[in-house]
């Protein structure tokens, strides 16, 4: 009961706090129904423990999922764990406090997005063996079962196999340290299997075969101690309730001084553990990455409000005002920071490959969305994201690449989410007609240049403007190409765009950024405004502003004074920013 409710209690609070975390997660692990998948997931060192993870893993897309199966695991592990303190010590020292340190480790491990939820499972699994062990009378029966279960547990666990190992020495070391050198055994057979799985390449490098390493992204060094943290408190709690084994039980006030002192100490790991390892810096991005994958741009752009301190909420925010068709009208409006507000630099991440993608498929350079898509498809930490594989269909499908899009959509019809989605797509596949008639699609598909170039990591201006020449309808790629020669104040490239492009149907007219910035570009000249399309309120606007600034040019910090009143103009950015 006890565990049942701190299983209650932690799937509140992840759910409050930590609910786009889980649908962040879900997008690296493509649980597969295909018995090709099972049977090459279970040839690897820990494929069980993989695919079970994988397989939970795939739910955190539904809401209140992702909470209680992130929080069940750690308190099965408590229940589990209780158990094997309990025939160590009889259940009198304090287990309760014993059991629940691991638990949240193992709790604050997985709010790490780098880690994966197989560790967890593969920790559970030889807990369930030490369960196991704990019931066996005899004492080579016990050091068969070793033998047999670190077997098992190294094919289907992965490297826990060495923590099961450690914790049955150490068991049988403190219960009777004459007969523990038969159960140097399991030790010795588990360092064999890391050898032969190393030397063979089932495993890379030893600290995946004997750490717990396997279960972090193995192109990074696991940060800190946490990840480590679950295998060192089994066999120092094991040690610390057989030592404590001779302590006598104390009655009245004592004992229940020592409960409350229990609690407190409880607490004040969680709160520590949650402080240190709890990683909400990242939940505002995880949190704007879904809204932006479920199209609530208003949302991202509510989000967004005041003083912006990340390239990424920047990004989504320009990209959210660009698919409402606000960019160049209101982006002056937020706090923007040169050219990396509109694309972030690319630095083979997955995270900076699927913003990209997004931002691409938004201005319709299909090939960039296409190749970012591959990108973060590859360099995810499962190595197949569903959401990036649904935008691999689009594009290849957009691109006219019809055996390449039914390649995906077939991959993605042995899922459980995607499915019908997949299915859905079918029904474009080697139909131009279908295609141009859909209208996110067919929209793309015209925006298509006419000429080839080279991909670009940074995009290149004429890129950009290449992508509405071909169809004037996509206004947002020359509305970008314009942001950034404003952001990077490149007055003469910007004037040599309207100069061509004004007045055609990629750029019929001028919006509100655009208009003050051709008043920076031709100040000397206000007859040509009027000429080029600048409104009366935006010149009215501008003589004010040019008498507020010669009324208070004299005075400290006449930014902050100008901010005030002008901070949501092209011109203050543009005198005041760097």
């Amino acid at each position: 009961m006890f565990f049942i409710l701190l299983w209650l209690i932690l799937s509140v609070f992840l759910q409050s706090v930590y609910r786009f975390h889980f649908y962040h997660i879900e997008q690296y692990r493509l649980f597969l129904f295909d018995g090709d998948y099972l049977f090459s997931a279970l040839q690897k060192t820990g494929g069980l423990s993989l695919l079970i993870g994988e397989f939970l893993t795939q739910f955190f897309i539904y809401p209140y999922a992702g909470a209680l199966i992130t929080s069940v695991l750690p308190a099965g592990a408590g229940v589990l764990l209780r158990i094997i303190f309990r025939r160590m010590d009889g259940g009198l020292t304090g287990g309760y406090l014993r059991s629940l340190l691991p638990v949240f480790s193992l709790l604050f491990i997985q709010l790490d997005f780098n880690y994966f939820i197989q560790g967890t499972v593969a920790y559970l699994m030889a807990l369930l063996c030490l369960c196991v062990y704990g019931k066996i009378g005899n004492v080579r029966g016990r050091a068969a079962y070793a033998v047999l279960s670190a077997f098992l547990l190294f094919w289907w666990g992965g490297s826990v196999a060495v923590l099961f190992v450690i914790s049955v020495f150490a068991g049988e070391w403190l219960s009777a340290p004459s007969r523990c050198r038969l159960f140097l055994v399991p030790c010795a057979e588990v360092l064999l299997l890391a050898f032969l799985s190393v030397r063979y390449a089932f495993v890379g490098e030893y600290r995946f075969a004997l750490l717990p390493d396997m279960y972090y992204q193995e192109a990074l060094k696991p940060p800190g101690i946490l990840l480590y943290m679950p295998w060192i408190l089994l066999p120092l709690s094991m040690a610390a309730g057989r030592l404590l084994r001779s302590v006598k039980t104390r009655g009245g006030k004592k004992r229940y001084a020592g409960i409350l002192l229990r609690t407190v100490l409880a607490g004040s790991a969680f709160f520590y553990g949650l402080e240190a390892y709890g990683d909400r810096r990242s939940l505002k991005f995880k949190e704007m990455e879904y809204h932006c994958r479920n199209r609530r741009f208003d949302r991202i752009i509510e989000m967004n409000r005041g003083e912006i301190s990340n390239y990424l909420y920047l990004c989504f925010l320009n990209l959210a005002l660009a698919e409402k068709g606000e960019l160049a009208g209101r982006m002056f409006t937020f706090d923007q920071k040169g050219p990396q507000s509109l694309f972030i630099p690319m630095n083979n991440s997955h995270v900076s490959s699927m913003l990209l993608c997004d931002i691409y498929y938004a201005i319709g350079h299909t090939g960039a969305a296409m190749q970012m898509a591959f990108e973060a498809n590859v360099g995810s930490p499962g190595h197949r994201t569903g959401r990036m594989l649904q935008r691999l269909v689009e594009t290849n499908l957009i691109c006219g690449e019809y055996a390449v899009a039914e390649k995906y959509i077939a991959l993605l019809e042995k899922s459980l989410y995607y499915r019908n989605w997949a299915k859905g797509m079918r029904r474009y596949l080697g139909d131009d007609e279908a295609v141009s008639r859909n209208p996110e699609l067919g929209k793309r598909r015209r925006s298509l240049p006419a000429a080839n170039f080279l991909f670009s990591a940074q995009p290149r201006d004429r890129d950009l403007i290449s992508l509405s020449v071909s169809n004037p309808d996509n206004r947002t790629a020359i509305e970008y190409a314009g942001a950034m020669y404003l952001l990077m104040k490149q007055s003469t490239l910007f004037g040599e765009l309207i100069d061509k492009y004004l007045g055609t149907e990629a750029l019929p007219g001028l919006p509100l950024s655009f208009q003050e910035a051709v008043i920076v570009l031709n100040e000397n000249d206000p007859a040509s405004w009027r000429e080029k399309g600048v409104s009366r309120p935006v010149i009215a606007r501008f003589e004010q502003y040019k008498r507020f600034i010669l009324e208070n040019r004299n005075k400290p910090r006449v930014a902050d004074y100008v901010k005030k009143s002008f901070g949501d103009t092209y011109w203050y950015y543009f005198m005041f920013k760097q």
